[in-house]
């Protein structure tokens, strides 16, 4: 496989010019909107909070 690429893989890497790289925050501030799903953590507690006293609750209609 290494022979695929071997005209390309020793080539030095080029940093780019016209851009230059990114700060770790702004880095960091691209996968902010994955933060977005901590609401839906807490969402899926509350569900299961919820669901645990339903269950309950049916097993003492049951037992009764």
């Amino acid at each position: 496989m290494r022979d695929d690429y071997k005209d390309i893989i020793d080539i030095k890497y080029q940093k780019s010019k016209q851009f230059p790289p990114m700060s770790r925050e702004k880095r960091a501030a691209q996968f902010a909107p994955f933060s977005v799903l901590n609401g839906f953590s807490k969402a899926i507690l509350k569900t299961q909070k919820d669901m645990e006293k339903e269950l309950e609750n049916s097993k003492y209609q049951e037992e009764s």
